[in-house]
């Protein structure tokens, strides 16, 4: 499952745009970037930022185990703290594997 992060002001030109992602009350660290891309580690979970083809980021978890609830948790913090440091809205959208649609 994709998480779409709909706002046009994100971008992760570095790593340190990527620690952004990373909430204050959260360990973590950048892990890796290139061309706009990286992974992130928060509370001993691996999160994946990608662009989609229609220049959306995306968010993806992509190792660790974690909880329904908090999963949902770390979501809405994670999206908190991008819409502070980014000063911008984001609506996120939930894009399954099998989905058809270029959203």
């Amino acid at each position: 499952m994709k998480l779409i992060l709909k706002s046009s002001k994100i971008q992760f030109l570095c790593k340190e745009d990527l620690a952004k992602a990373i909430p204050e009350e959260c360990s973590g660290q950048p892990l890796n970037y290139g061309q706009g891309e990286g992974q992130v580690e928060i509370n001993d979970t691996l999160w994946g930022f990608y662009v989609n083809e229609m220049g959306d980021y995306y968010m993806a978890l992509e190792e660790g185990a974690i909880g329904w609830i908090e999963f949902q948790s770390l979501v809405q913090r994670i999206l908190e703290t991008l819409s502070v440091r980014f000063s911008t809205s984001i609506e996120l959208i939930a894009k399954g594997a099998f989905t058809e649609s270029n959203d």
